[in-house]
């Protein structure tokens, strides 16, 4: 008797090793294989993906200098100023930080959005084998040929991969009605990333699908994001700031019928012929998900409804941002897969002729699928190869940083310059940046004399520059030609710098306008 359960109790812990080698084999594969992939994608060009990833990989560098909270003494008219500043992206940007010890930025910007986007797909991938999806590799394979901006937007160092390693975790947290890991998971959701509030609709699709199935309302699933949302604003170094700053920052952008700022295009949405060549795949999965269904197996299979709520509600989202495109091509090709599982199980192979044309039969569509996928990979390489010059503001900035005091606030002529203007100057402070809005919300008739100076709309606007907004100086991309077309004509602005990407003036009080100032 004792040899016997020695015997049994031998066998299990064998069954457990070769599950956990079996585990740490497939993860590997899927690391490596989407890891490289998002490299291939990454690397299509030298430059630095967005304008935000200028701001966070440098964000993730004073972290690792100063700790945590730091100062931001940066962007003093906006809500985001020194005494109010909060990092909505906290947690991500100690992720970042490891990248930031190569001693290259362009480089940790590069590498950190692979590192996060090759766990989130690994997560992609693990999910359907631990739901006995078949054929894994192959779904991750229609996961890369999904969407060009689904790929685009996965590869910038901003949080939408972690956001969507953490809503896929979510997913088997619900299934498996862990309150507890739902708690820890929302609480590190809102340390890293402001898309914290999506985690409610999808426990409450959670909700949804269990009392279907069950007619049991899963209300600790509820209360645990609940709690989790409480604890990670207030367990926060940033706290009680955050909790105004995510007011101001989400409301406006998801219940405004019209922006009151002219936001970035990822919160416009895309035109419906852009959506549907951009991301077929993803659109083609969500359709086919729906017609593999018929009314009985939306009760009887709760991980299947659940990604067809989720995929819904991203598909709306859609139609009003192009953002949502993060979120959406997964959730579609995870609802198919789920759609398709028991098809795929049961899949008669009568007009086949044995194991190997079975084989053959499988790698010949994954063959297929695969040059959709290269086909998208391509897409979006292009678009990353279109990015702005990483080095385009550095001449500028340098010059800054070496000839005006330290802090001196710079007059610059678009919201979008600061990422770049702080990623190689800290030593000078900025009007505005990362979001328009955050202006508007503090100074809103400054807000508006700032667009009307910008734009070429105020004839005599050094005074302005010099009273309402204490700069001596005003960098400007050389794009903007009203702007500097009018500041070429005032005896008051000096040209002091100048490349073929941007330029630097100075405002000369009217005392001094013939002053020559010093280069």
């Amino acid at each position: 008797m004792i040899e016997s359960k020695a015997l049994i109790s031998n066998m299990k812990m064998k069954t457990r090793e070769r599950a956990r080698t079996d585990f740490l084999v497939h993860a590997a594969l899927a690391l490596i294989f989407s890891g490289a992939l998002l490299a291939y994608i990454q690397f299509a060009g030298p430059n630095i993906v967005d304008y935000d990833g200028y701001y966070h990989i440098k964000t993730a560098q004073l972290i690792r200098e100063q700790g945590l909270p730091i100062d931001f003494p940066w962007l003093k008219f906006t809500i985001l100023d020194e005494v109010h500043y909060t990092d909505h992206h906290m947690l991500l940007h100690v992720f970042q930080m490891p990248f930031t010890f190569t001693g290259d930025l362009r480089l940790a910007a590069k590498l950190s959005p692979v590192a996060l986007a090759a766990i989130a797909f690994m997560i992609f991938y693990l999910l359907l084998r631990r739901y006995g999806i078949g054929y894994p590799l192959f779904w991750l394979i229609v996961l890369f040929a999904s969407s060009s901006p689904f790929l685009y937007r996965m590869s910038m160092a901003r949080g939408q991969s972690l956001s969507l390693a953490l809503q896929l975790i979510a997913f088997h947290l619900i299934m498996k009605r862990n309150a507890k890991g739902l708690v820890i998971l929302t609480i590190i959701f809102v340390w890293s990333y402001n898309a914290f509030p999506l985690l409610v609709p999808l426990v409450l699709f959670g909700a949804i699908v269990h009392f279907i199935a069950e007619k049991r309302i899963e209300y600790k699933l509820v209360l645990a994001v609940g709690a989790g949302i409480i604890a990670g604003h207030v367990l926060n170094p940033y706290f009680p700031k955050n909790i105004s700053f995510i007011w101001d920052h989400i409301v406006p952008k998801l219940f405004a019928a019209e922006y009151q700022t002219t936001v970035g295009t990822e919160w416009y949405p895309f035109s419906s012929w852009a959506l549907v060549t951009t991301s077929l795949v993803a659109i083609l999965a969500y359709v086919g998900g729906i017609l593999l269904t018929d009314r009985a197996e939306w009760k009887e299979d709760r991980a299947r409804l659940f990604w067809f709520l989720v995929s819904t509600m991203y598909l709306v989202l859609l139609f009003k941002s192009r953002r949502f495109v993060e979120y959406f091509p997964p959730s579609a090709v995870m609802f198919f897969a789920f759609a398709s599982r028991d098809r795929l199980k049961n899949l008669e192979w009568t007009h086949l002729a044995g194991k190997r044309v079975r084989v053959a039969a499988m790698i010949l569509i994954g063959i297929a699928f695969w040059f959709v996928a290269y086909a998208t990979i391509q897409a979006a390489r292009e678009d990353i190869t279109s990015e702005p010059a990483t080095i385009a503001y550095k001449g500028g900035a340098e010059w800054l940083a070496a000839n005006t005091p330290a802090g001196a606030t710079v007059f610059h002529t678009d919201w979008d310059d600061f990422p770049k203007l702080f990623f190689y100057n800290t030593h000078n402070t900025y009007i505005l940046g990362l979001d328009p809005d955050f202006m508007r919300l503090k100074h809103e008739r400054l807000y508006h004399s700032y667009e009307d100076i910008t734009q070429g709309r105020v004839r005599e606007m050094e005074e302005m520059i010099l009273a309402e907004f204490g700069c001596e100086y005003v960098f400007t991309d050389n794009e903007h030609r009203a702007f500097i077309n009018m500041a070429d004509q005032s005896p008051r602005m000096r040209k002091v710098f100048s490349d073929r990407h941007t330029t630097v003036y100075r405002v000369l009080e009217r005392a001094t306008q013939t002053e020559t100032p010093s280069e």
